[in-house]
């Protein structure tokens, strides 16, 4: 009998979100039913400051929320994701991890004068 998940990439899952994005970033999480918020430094991008995210699953995999802009300490994140202030448009797991920053140390941010 084959197995027509061989070579087919895992699919992330709330249980297993958790402890990756803490593996990779340091992160702090709140695991709520149905929900995992988290607070990551990115220190390495932007010294002293945070992001702030949270994960929902659906029928499609995990849906991730990415909250616009970085926040001057771990408290003020936290109380964005309450406030529910500016979020990016949510993306699949899948495409959100290709795009996103937080796990890559070596990441830099070019900052361009107007």
């Amino acid at each position: 009998m084959k197995n027509k998940d061989i070579g087919k990439p895992n699919r992330m899952t709330m249980a297993r979100f958790g402890p990756w994005l803490q593996e990779k970033t340091g992160a702090e999480l709140k695991e709520l039913p149905g929900r995992t918020e988290c607070v990551v430094s990115i220190d390495h991008i932007e010294p002293g400051c945070f992001a702030a995210l949270y994960v929902v699953p659906t029928a499609n995999g995990l849906l991730v929320f990415e909250l616009c802009g970085w926040f001057p300490d771990a408290a003020a994140a936290w109380q964005a994701i309450i406030d529910k202030d500016g979020i990016y448009p949510p993306l699949l797991f899948e495409e959100w991890v290709g795009q996103q920053y937080l796990t890559d140390r070596h990441a830099t941010v070019e900052k361009i004068k107007l």
